[in-house]
């Protein structure tokens, strides 16, 4: 009798191929979810760029420009000092010489051999003291006066003419020594250097010479008149023509 054997099937896999296949199938799973991973990422929208400027929109204005316009100065009054400092100082050389002829006058008149003496007087202090009060007297004057016509030369040459008065007499009296003598000989000095002759002859050479040269001065004193009314009426007009120009740009 015939042993019957049934055959074993060979298609059956078996337990190791099964494992392999399920890794596989494992392995091929996550290349497929980085692949989609990584399309995911490479497909994500890009930023949107901003919208533009709507060309209906009006351009932003600029601002206005302010210009500031300088108002005009007034002008600077000119004066005759400058001039009468000069001619205050020259005409102290005409108050010397002046002086010293009518001291050479009354030398010649008194006493035909006193022109000696007076060339001495020359060199004194009594001669030359009335000198250097002319010199300020006169250029206080003419500091005072300034842009004053001829008049006021005329008639500041009396107060000249008393101060250098004064000082010759000043002067004299020191020169005679009366300070420390007795007082009935300070007395007899004083009273002889009042009615001193020479001190008189100051006086008038002090007075006369403001008269002389000081119509100099006093046509100094017209022109810078005439100058100063010129500029103020330039300056007067500007002034006018700047308000006027202040105004149209206010009323825009």
């Amino acid at each position: 009798m015939a042993t019957q054997t049934t055959p074993e099937p060979a298609d059956q896999p078996t337990e190791g191929a099964a494992e392999q296949s399920s890794a596989a199938t494992g392995e091929a799973t996550s290349s497929e979810s980085a692949a989609t991973e990584s399309t995911v990422v490479e497909q994500a929208p890009a930023e949107q760029p901003a919208p533009e400027q709507s060309a209906a929109e009006p351009a932003p204005t600029a601002a206005p420009t302010v210009v500031f316009v300088q108002a005009p100065q007034p002008p600077k009054a000119r004066g005759a000092r400058g001039v009468g400092a000069l001619v205050a100082l020259l005409s102290t050389g005409v108050f010397a010489a002046a002086y010293a002829l009518l001291v050479i006058v009354i030398a010649i008149v008194g006493s035909p051999q006193g022109l000696a003496p007076a060339l001495r007087f020359f060199s004194t202090v009594t001669f030359w003291v009335p000198v250097v009060v002319f010199l300020f007297a006169y250029l206080l004057l003419v500091v005072i006066v300034n842009r004053a016509g001829w008049w006021a030369h005329v008639l500041g040459g009396f107060i000249v003419a008393v101060i250098v008065w004064v000082g010759f007499v000043g002067a004299a009296i020191i020169a005679a020594g009366a300070f420390g003598a007795p007082v009935s000989e300070v007395g007899a000095v004083v009273l002889q250097q009042l009615t001193n002759p020479l001190g008189f002859a100051a006086a008038i050479a002090a007075r006369e010479v403001p008269i002389w040269v000081g119509g100099l001065v006093s046509k100094r004193g017209r022109t810078a008149r005439a100058r100063n009314a010129a500029a103020r009426a330039a300056y007067e007009h500007e002034l006018a023509e700047h308000r006027a120009t202040i105004g149209a740009s206010t009323a825009v």
